[in-house]
């Protein structure tokens, strides 16, 4: 599909819209001061096709006892509702707590303890009613491969069409070699596909280890291997600054390698795609302050566009709620089991999701410093990190007759007061934006993007 059928629901929107000029306060408080202008920047769009942007690029991770604990609901409309925003897209459920919980097929159900058929059925009307797919894990540490075959065996059925892949414990270069995992995955796989003849697998999923890539790539192409995964995150929390932050995605850096890793094992094993099934900022949840404010908002699309620059089909960032440690990180915030609204990263998802599907193109960024920029189609994204406001002149991909700026901002880099397009999103879902109009002729859209924000140039 072209674009998400989301971004026409906002091109109407915008339509209507438009005539107001509208751009929230806290975009004006970003703006150059009096007397200042801003930087004159150049971007130029490459008109050849860099990779792709497909449906589904922008999910979520969340702990896997996070089943038996009912947050998957379907009666839970306010979260129904912050997942459509975003979806359709990718729900992996995983994370420390897969190898600490297991299957029991004559339990109750709703207990964070276990997982039983209720809570996996529970699971199953969730997905259907946000339209996602999940990744669905299984015990591997402290399991047996018959138990995870019966697991196996009902999430299939019930999940149905809902299901994207199975995967076999979670960041296993903690506890197996890449040889002995491999063996353990090979037990898995046969029993499971005993039982669910088209079970097909993500994986190895290490943490940041890129050597277990090829070799694991290469074994399993032939072994039910649709996605070749990997986990990441910059650093500890005890390490976390918003300038490290914004510099880890850098050339040259660890995720870079990691993502050119991941390529390169994916094109020489064959596997269909390659996906980052958990990352986020930081380990250990993140940081307060630097995780859950503007910088990080920023952050995430420099971090997604580096995976779908290297050819990555998606990020899985990982949030929710953790009985481990509170998850500072996380897109969507809960009080218990309620979701209460969004933070950071979320709003850079909802930003990459706005853009649609399609094309990805490189873009030439001259004449100011701290700023990015890259096609989707033939819209852009212009990441403005500096501490100056500019004003862009945009060399599109193809000529446009409309275009309109969602601008994705705050009062600081250390705020959490964000909004795109003038709108916040609301704890149960709701998002009015009112983008700008911007002046478009031919292929040339002129922007003024504040300082420390970003924005998404809609072309029509």
């Amino acid at each position: 599909m072209a674009s998400h059928r989301r971004t026409a629901l906002f091109v109407a929107a915008f339509a209507a819209l438009a005539a107001l000029g509208a751009v929230s306060a806290s975009a004006a408080t970003r703006q150059a001061p009096a007397g200042t202008a801003p930087t004159p920047v150049t971007v130029v769009v490459n008109a050849a096709t860099n990779r792709h942007v497909g449906t589904g690029f922008a999910g979520f991770s969340h702990e896997k006892d996070r089943i038996g604990a009912g947050i998957f609901d379907a009666k839970d409309t306010n979260l129904v509702n912050l997942f459509r925003l975003l979806g359709p897209s990718v729900l992996r459920l995983g994370g420390n707590l897969v190898d600490m919980v297991n299957w029991n097929g004559k339990g109750a159900g709703g207990s964070a303890k276990e997982i039983a058929p209720a809570d996996v059925t529970k699971l199953a009307g969730f997905l259907r009613a946000t339209g996602w797919k999940a990744l669905y894990g299984i015990n591997l540490k402290t399991n047996t491969s018959a138990n995870a075959a019966a697991e196996a065996q009902f999430t299939a059925k019930a999940l149905g069409t809902s299901l994207l892949a199975f995967e076999i414990g979670n960041e296993p270069n903690f506890y197996r070699t890449e040889a002995t995992y491999e063996t353990s995955y090979n037990s898995y796989v046969k029993a499971i596909k005993a039982k669910v003849p088209g079970a097909v697998f993500d994986g190895p999923g290490p943490a940041s280890k890129n050597s277990w890539l090829k070799p694991f790539a290469t074994h399993e192409k032939n072994n039910s291997l649709a996605i070749l995964s990997m986990h990441t995150y910059i650093d500890s929390n005890t390490a976390a600054s918003i300038s490290g932050m914004l510099a880890s995605t850098a050339p040259g850096g660890k995720l870079a390698g990691q993502w050119s890793a991941l390529a390169s094992a994916k094109a020489a094993g064959g596997i269909a795609q390659w996906r980052m099934t958990e990352a986020n900022s930081y380990f250990h949840g993140g940081a307060a302050g630097v995780s859950d404010v503007q910088a990080a908002a920023l952050w995430s699309l420099d971090f997604m566009y580096g995976i779908a620059s290297h050819d990555g089909a998606g990020v899985n960032f990982h949030g929710g709620t953790s009985t481990q440690f509170p998850l500072h990180y996380s897109p969507i915030v809960f009080s218990g089991l309620t979701p209460t609204g969004v933070q950071a990263v979320y709003y850079g998802e909802l930003l990459w999701s706005l853009a649609g599907t399609g094309a990805l193109h490189a873009a030439a960024v001259s004449g100011g410093s701290g700023v990015a920029a890259w096609g989707i189609a033939n819209n852009v994204v212009l990441n403005n990190k500096s501490s100056s406001a500019i004003t862009a002149t945009v060399k599109l991909a193809a000529a446009a007759a409309r275009a309109s700026g969602y601008v994705l901002t705050a009062p600081s880099l250390t705020s959490k007061a964000i909004t795109l397009a003038g709108s916040g999103v609301t704890a149960s879902g709701g998002f009015h934006p009112a983008p700008q109009s911007l002046s478009v002729s031919g292929t040339t859209v002129v922007v003024t993007v504040p300082a420390d924000s970003a924005v998404l140039v809609l072309t029509r």
